[in-house]
């Protein structure tokens, strides 16, 4: 068999012992894998950590999904897998190179990367230039003169005047300028030019860094500072496990319509006998003041919001039940499967990102496994919302039900919530 002596040349050129080999795709070429579940067997049992060498991804899988759960489970096990490929050893990275992405032409995508890298070790600008600076006639990058000016007022707030993120962008949006587009200037865009080392003359793709490839605006040593100042105000040693918010994309500002997004604030305090308190604070805030420093201070406790709407949900659905109109929205609400299908598609879209981030070793697989669980929630969700269960049980037994099958109920019968400072609308 051809493979199995390929196999034992890979074991005799890097020194490996071969111990058992496994057949994957059964005879009529269907896309099975007969022997897979026994070789996962035989890795369990045998209780020893091996490495298993695979041709390409396409024997462990026929998608993307399938090849990173297939991936994740040998690696529950204590194996390792390797891909006897010179090119592609590691199975994600062959993964999509041998599967694809669908409607993506690899030989395409191959000529336009080499074409890109070819402009690239020339410091050619590629795609929408940087704020501060346009493709100029020869494809290097130069300064506008109009936005330059911006680009060091924001260094300058944050190295010299020492302010956050967010009041660089309130000093921003209350001065009148404006982004490239014409729109408000937001945390992100902020934080992005902060990092992007093209404002010191430096042109950075596919992995190259040419300084001096284009005229500055900021001095190389203004920019080390910038970064200085990132690493000093990071929180050390803190560990992230936020917990999600309920109305997660179902609550608005009810003043300028823009999402209302959940807040966990801790704080710790010393009381007049000298024993410290600590305090977790959770709420909703208009998005907007968060991210772009306009609209008001507008923010409610997520208990009291997530109640108030439970109550609310109560006695429309009451209501409904009695045969008694109440405001509808069925106008402006998408159809309950399509919705359902729309979050799934981002599930998916999330896991690929996730899984080309692992690929590249930008993150551990246990992100990889995390975003595939959340596609698995994704469309356990959507087959509960395809059968309803009785919402005045769900109701009454609220207090006992786990945080997805609230959050279940309230995508399924609620369209949005309006938050206002002193009231709250539901709107089904």
């Amino acid at each position: 068999m051809d493979f199995e002596k390929a196999f034992g040349e890979y074991c005799d050129l890097f020194f490996h012992q071969p111990v058992k080999t496994f057949g994957d795709l059964d005879a009529s070429g269907s896309g099975s894998f007969p022997q897979y579940q026994e070789m996962v067997q035989f890795i369990g049992e045998s209780g020893t950590n091996f490495l298993i060498v695979i041709p390409d991804a396409g024997h462990i899988g026929t998608d993307l999904e399938s090849v990173a759960r297939s991936f994740l489970e040998l690696e529950g096990v204590g194996a390792k897998v390797t891909c006897d490929d010179e090119d592609y050893p590691d199975p994600l990275q062959s993964a999509f190179h041998i599967l694809g992405v669908t409607g993506i032409s690899k030989t395409r995508s191959a000529k336009i990367k080499e074409s890109m890298q070819a402009r690239a070790l020339k410091g050619k600008g590629l795609g929408r230039p940087p704020f501060g600076y346009r493709n100029g006639e020869g494809g290097s990058l130069e300064t506008v003169k109009d936005e330059a000016p911006v680009v060091e007022l924001i260094f300058r707030l944050y190295i010299k005047d020492g302010l956050g993120l967010r009041l660089i962008v309130q000093q921003l949006n209350d001065r009148g300028i404006k982004t490239r587009r014409g729109g408000n200037w937001n945390v992100v865009s902020i934080r992005d030019m902060l990092r992007n080392p093209v404002y010191m003359g430096t042109y950075s793709r596919f992995g190259l860094r040419l300084p001096k490839a284009h005229e500055p605006i900021i001095p190389p040593e203004q920019y080390r500072q910038a970064q200085d100042t990132t690493r000093s105000r990071k929180p050390v040693g803190r560990i992230s496990n936020a917990e999600p918010f309920l109305l997660s994309g179902l609550a608005q500002c009810g003043y300028c319509g823009n999402k209302m997004m959940g807040v966990t604030r801790r704080q710790s305090w010393r009381n007049k006998d000298g024993k410290r308190q600590r305090g977790v604070y959770r709420y909703y805030q208009c998005q907007a003041r968060n991210n772009q420093s306009v609209c008001g201070y507008h923010t409610w406790r997520a208990p009291m919001l997530e109640g108030a709407v439970v109550s609310q949900v109560g006695l429309v659905l009451q209501a409904k039940t009695a045969g008694v109109e109440t405001e509808s929205t069925d106008d402006q609400k998408p159809d309950l499967q399509s919705t359902w299908e729309e979050r799934v598609r981002n599930a998916e879209r999330r896991f690929v990102q996730a899984m080309r981030r692992t690929a590249r070793g930008a993150v551990e697989t246990a992100i990889l496994a995390q975003y595939l669980g959340e596609l698995d929630g994704a469309r356990a969700s959507a087959e509960r919302a395809q059968n309803p269960v009785d919402a005045s049980e769900t109701l009454q037994s609220w207090d006992e039900l786990d945080f997805d099958s609230r959050r279940d109920f309230l995508q399924t019968h609620v369209a949005r919530v309006v938050v206002n400072d002193e009231s709250v609308r539901v709107e089904t």
